[in-house]
């Protein structure tokens, strides 16, 4: 039993006891927020409060007063509508500062998708967010949310983990995408990644979207630099990730064509995921 004016325990802290998803009882508690049962205070969380003695519609009217007059004086300051939803979610986050900050992490089968995608989630959502490959997921027991690529999702449900898996769609750049799609089979292309383990997939997703089926030649730029020279000479168009521009850079002159393949997280996957992170 809590008493008025008792702080309730961290979201986190009380989903590891329960053996449910934290999200689970960041809703639960902002219901009872709602109720007038607690109070949400900067930097302690959320606190036991005296029964609100107003009903539902008393509440809703006196909160559409309050919230009423601060969109009028933000209004006031200029700020757009996408710039106040932006000041409310961020109002909302700190109500949990008192918490340690969620660990997220992207897994997905080969590490430079997964570099490549959890940069993009960090300079679009400000904060830190971890890069692993599937087999490493194991060794990252304490990860509040898992970040899987749709193919990979079953799989790792299958684990029973105490994080979150929340699914995204990935895309892979369509300039490089469209550049192959524009070879003849006769006709040679080149691959160069970052990691050995990304020339498999990604080029099993060049040949599935674009139907090549021509010759390809492919490296890893951990590998060293000993054969890119050569496969840039031998190749008619020259993809490489992004993960991989530093090294291949002073060979490129010598290439015929040659385009940057991206991959992010889709722009729909990016806004589902916001949501769940505070």
């Amino acid at each position: 039993m809590y008493r008025v004016g008792e702080k309730l325990p961290a979201t986190r802290k009380l989903a590891e006891q329960l053996g449910i998803s934290f999200h689970t009882v960041r809703k639960a508690y902002q219901q009872l927020e709602r109720e007038g049962l607690v109070v949400a205070r900067k930097g302690s969380g959320y606190v036991i409060c005296e029964a609100a003695p107003l009903d539902k519609s008393s509440r809703m009217e006196k909160g559409a007063v309050i919230m009423g007059g601060a969109l009028r004086e933000v209004i006031g300051l200029g700020l757009d509508e996408d710039e106040i939803s932006y000041l409310v979610e961020e109002q909302m986050s700190l109500l949990d500062a008192d918490e340690q900050p969620l660990k997220v992490m992207v897994a997905s089968s080969f590490r430079e998708l997964s570099i490549a995608c959890a940069q993009h989630f960090e300079m679009i959502y400000q904060r830190e967010v971890g890069a692993i490959t599937l087999d490493e997921i194991a060794e990252h027991s304490d990860t509040d949310l898992l970040l899987i690529p749709f193919p990979s999702v079953k799989k790792v449900v299958s684990m029973n983990l105490r994080a979150d898996v929340v699914g995204i769609a990935t895309d892979f750049g369509e300039d490089a995408l469209a550049a192959a799609a524009r070879l003849l089979d006769h006709e040679t292309l080149g691959l160069v990644t970052r990691y050995p383990d990304a020339v498999a997939p990604v080029m099993s997703v060049i040949r599935h979207e674009t139907r090549f089926a021509g010759q390809v030649l492919a490296i890893s730029t951990e590998e060293g630099n000993a054969y890119l020279s050569s496969l840039v000479r031998q190749s008619d168009l020259t993809i490489y990730t992004a993960g991989a521009h530093r090294r291949i850079k002073p060979f490129l002159e010598r290439a015929r064509r040659h385009v940057m393949m991206t991959m992010t997280p889709s722009e729909s996957t990016l806004k589902r995921v916001r949501s769940l992170i505070p």
